[in-house]
């Protein structure tokens, strides 16, 4: 079974990790890992089945952005198609 094609602004939940200790981008000094079980947001399909992932506090600010394959990710929700198309 291929996995699901994630769109643009899909909150998604991290399911398992190829590579538990990855390159992230943070607004921390001290960059938190992303762990299993986690939500986030995709914010770009780099292609290849592999999606650029963003993590957010509460008040907006980047915890953690990091790339995952498709498989690694469980779609929670996604955004109703724009009315503007």
């Amino acid at each position: 079974m291929r996995p699901q094609p994630f769109e643009i602004s899909d909150t998604v939940r991290i399911v398992r990790l190829h590579e538990p200790d990855r390159d992230v981008t943070s607004a921390f000094e001290d960059a938190p890992q992303p762990r299993v079980g986690e939500s986030a947001t995709v914010v770009d399909d780099v292609g290849e089945g592999l999606y650029l992932v963003e993590r957010t506090t509460a008040d907006g600010v980047t915890a953690w952005l990091a790339e995952f394959l498709a498989d690694e990710l469980e779609l929670i929700d996604r955004a109703p198609p724009s009315l503007d198309r």
